[in-house]
């Protein structure tokens, strides 16, 4: 999808350029994140129109970062070969994506996440993340783009050379990690609760009845080591409902299986969104309190304020706090860490779970709020590329969907699908070392994009009189019109 855009820069002045590549990227992701709208109006009961207009400032604002993505490569075009257009456009984008996720905390809709169910195409993550797997993405929608421009084939001989070597990396790693005799097998229910019987008056003891049911069948049908709810399935405070504690507490002693689910708490004066264990024999013996809080709906944020109005139903109740440990629990034979809903989709934030002795990333979700309108698969492929970098299992449980267990090349071995009631058995080993992604973080990523920016301008320099001679007769209507308007 970005050889069209490509195509437009290469013959824009910069101002242009910065125009036509926002445009470009504000129709793409109102039409890919509907699922913000849906949950606005279905959900949260905002009127369509407050809620279209957050939706579009939100995602217009967030769009001024490939604009300036776009300008950036205009205002270098004219100074680019064929052959290395491509690699420019490429990092100045990717450099763009890493801007937006790293430092704005949105890291969707990123080149890379078009590609997770891709084993083969994803392996790179473990060098450089998401930018590492979609540099190449990039840089291939750029040289189809630049070789129609242009009308040459050179700008495809890099990108195609880094498809191939990404390909090649793929396939020897995937070589590499095959299965391993399981340590523990975790079960995963999947009860989904639509979001209207949930936060309601005796919906905790309703929905928690039913998660109980499941439980009960599913270990029934073999032994686990671990059985996985999802976030708030329990959905009242459960240090208020001693009664609902309880019950808790006796299924794991009945079943003699300790149990993860999520729950809103209040211990000590915080009112967090919480994931607790529950031992079979001493009852809550660990929690985890979630860390990176979703604007708006569970925290205020005070550079949102101004939008706040527009969306008043989301910001009603009382905020959460968030926590502020990489909670790893120890109890059973894996030691395993639980982040929370969006925290799998931050790749440092997942790297300092691991960094603390996790063996097992266990994401509990709630995404029922967004709809079927493609938010479940959006943030499986989180989980999925969290797998890779970490080199860790990862087992999910969502209450709508998507639940799934993804084992460390990211291959996707079980999954319930959206919306669908289930329950799911991931036979599991511990994680390896850390990959030199999940050691180093954004680091050399932003060194490497910086010196294939500089290798892509870089020329050896010449007399001024034989410059004409030496540019590429394709590149000759570019070079001479390009920087008209900058």
């Amino acid at each position: 999808m970005l050889a069209p855009l490509a195509y437009a820069l290469d013959a824009l002045a910069p101002r242009r350029a910065f125009f036509a590549s926002w445009i470009y990227s504000l129709t793409a992701a109102t039409i890919a994140v509907q699922w913000v709208v849906y949950a606005l109006v279905f959900e949260y009961r905002v009127s369509a129109l407050p809620a279209g207009a957050f939706a579009v400032i939100v995602v217009g604002g967030l769009a001024l970062v490939p604009g300036a993505s776009g300008a950036a490569y205009a205002r270098l075009a004219p100074r680019l070969s064929s052959a290395r257009a491509p690699i420019a456009f490429a990092a100045v984008w990717t450099l763009g994506e890493w801007l937006r996720g790293a430092c704005l905390g949105v890291p969707w809709l990123l080149s890379a996440q078009t590609l997770a169910r891709v084993p083969i195409a994803i392996q790179t993550a473990d060098l450089g993340g998401s930018y590492a797997v979609g540099f190449p993405v990039a840089a291939l929608g750029a040289g189809l783009g630049i070789a129609a421009r242009r009308r040459s084939l050179r700008p495809l001989a890099l990108p195609l050379a880094l498809a191939a070597a990404a390909l090649a990396y793929g396939a020897w790693r995937l070589s590499t990690l095959g299965p391993q005799a399981p340590t523990a097998h975790i079960g995963v229910v999947q009860a989904s609760v639509p979001q209207r019987e949930r936060f309601r008056p005796g919906s905790a003891a309703r929905n928690t009845a039913r998660h109980i049911e499941a439980t009960r069948a599913l270990v029934r049908s073999q032994p686990l080591d671990l059985v996985v709810w999802s976030e708030t399935a329990v959905d009242t405070d459960l240090d208020q409902t001693p009664a609902l504690r309880a019950s808790l507490e006796d299924l794991a002693r009945e079943t003699r299986v300790p149990l993860l689910t999520g729950a809103p708490r209040s211990e000590g004066g915080r009112h967090t969104n919480s994931v607790v264990l529950i031992d079979p024999d001493r009852g809550l013996v660990a929690s985890y309190a979630k860390q990176v809080l979703v604007p708006w709906s569970e925290y205020d944020p005070k550079l949102g304020a101004m939008l706040a109005p527009l969306i008043g139903p989301v910001t009603e109740g009382v905020p959460y706090t968030p926590g502020d440990q990489a909670t790893v629990f120890r109890s059973g034979p894996l030691a395993f860490s639980a982040p929370v809903c969006f925290e799998i989709t931050y790749p440092a934030l997942v790297a300092r779970f691991r960094a603390g002795g996790a063996e097992l990333l266990v994401n509990l979700s709630n995404d029922a709020w967004f709809g079927p309108v493609g938010y479940p698969q959006m943030h499986l492929a989180h989980a999925i590329f969290r797998a890779i970098e970490t080199r860790s299992w990862v087992v999910r449980g969502a209450n709508t969907g998507i639940s799934a267990a993804i084992d460390p090349a990211g291959r996707v071995v079980a999954e319930i699908p959206a919306f669908q009631e289930g329950t799911l058995v991931a036979a599991v080993w511990p994680a390896g070392p850390l990959p030199p992604y999940a050691r180093a973080g954004d680091g050399p990523v932003l060194v490497a994009l910086a010196a294939l920016l500089a290798l892509a301008l870089w020329s050896p320099r010449r007399p001024s009189s034989d410059r004409a001679a030496n540019v590429d007769a394709a590149d000759l209507p570019r070079a001479a019109s390009g920087g008209g308007e900058s």
